[in-house]
């Protein structure tokens, strides 16, 4: 039983098993643009969709960048209705690899 429950935690959250770079394109690209860098159409209305600028990804604060995404701000959707948990979890880490030297 206790080998059961250590292999249920090590799967992780469950996930839709789609790519993250399907996730991304289907829920992101739109204002974030393919790079994270912002659509540039988008920019101009909000410039909080550059995350190459955004201080949470600047410090990797995974737990903030994963609420943001869950929940939403300010005029971004939130996905935590959308998506399954492990999908939410693979977009912050999408988006800290894509500004690794951001």
């Amino acid at each position: 039983l206790g080998a059961a429950a250590a292999a249920a935690l090590a799967c992780g959250a469950p996930t839709s098993g789609r790519p993250v770079e399907q996730l991304w394109a289907e829920n992101c690209v739109r204002c974030h643009g393919a790079d994270g860098r912002g659509n540039p159409a988008q920019r101009s209305l909000d410039p909080r969709v550059d995350l190459g600028q955004s201080k949470m990804v600047a410090a990797r604060a995974s737990g903030l960048i994963y609420q943001r995404v869950a929940w939403g701000y300010g005029t971004m959707p939130g996905f935590a209705h959308k998506l399954e948990r492990g999908d939410l979890e693979l977009l912050v880490d999408f988006v800290l690899r894509l500004h690794r030297e951001s």
